[in-house]
């Protein structure tokens, strides 16, 4: 019996979106074309001052759980779900590369807040160095009764 042969995501797909470009009668994703909108959203970023997730996405017209599939390297939820299916790294790796440097602006903000420690956390630039004992949900013991 014969294995399945496995395909890249965003390749040969079947429709067209906003990043997909025709080959060979199908269509592939335009790392590229992704690449080009993310720089011009860090070039804005780094003139305004201002960096975010929400702004790469709307740069990107794309939503956040769209961002989060990037980065794992799927362009589509139906390619993320596929088993036959393997990641696009391309991908990955230019969404993964924009998270860099949006988190890098928060490490190295003048003056660091609480806000970019969330931030950091709730794009896992941190969960790599957190100690398991630090994740939630935090056993309270004998002063459970003071939490609300």
């Amino acid at each position: 019996m014969t294995k399945r042969k496995k395909r890249v995501s965003g390749t040969q797909q079947k429709d067209s979106g906003m990043y997909m470009m025709p080959s060979n009668g199908k269509w592939d994703i335009d790392v590229g074309a992704v690449k080009r909108h993310i720089d011009a959203y860090l070039v804005e970023a780094a003139e305004t001052g201002k960096y975010s997730i929400s702004g790469l996405c709307i740069a990107l017209n794309i939503s956040r759980s769209l961002l989060g599939l990037w980065r794992e390297g799927y362009c589509c939820e139906s390619d993320a779900g596929d088993a036959a299916v393997m990641p696009n790294e391309a991908l990955g790796r230019c969404a993964e590369m924009a998270m860099l440097h949006i988190q890098r602006y928060w490490e190295e903000a003048e003056k660091p807040s609480s806000m970019n420690v969330k931030q950091l956390e709730a794009t896992g630039a941190l969960a790599e160095s957190a100690p398991i004992c630090a994740l939630p949900p935090f056993d309270l013991g004998r002063i459970k009764k003071y939490a609300r």
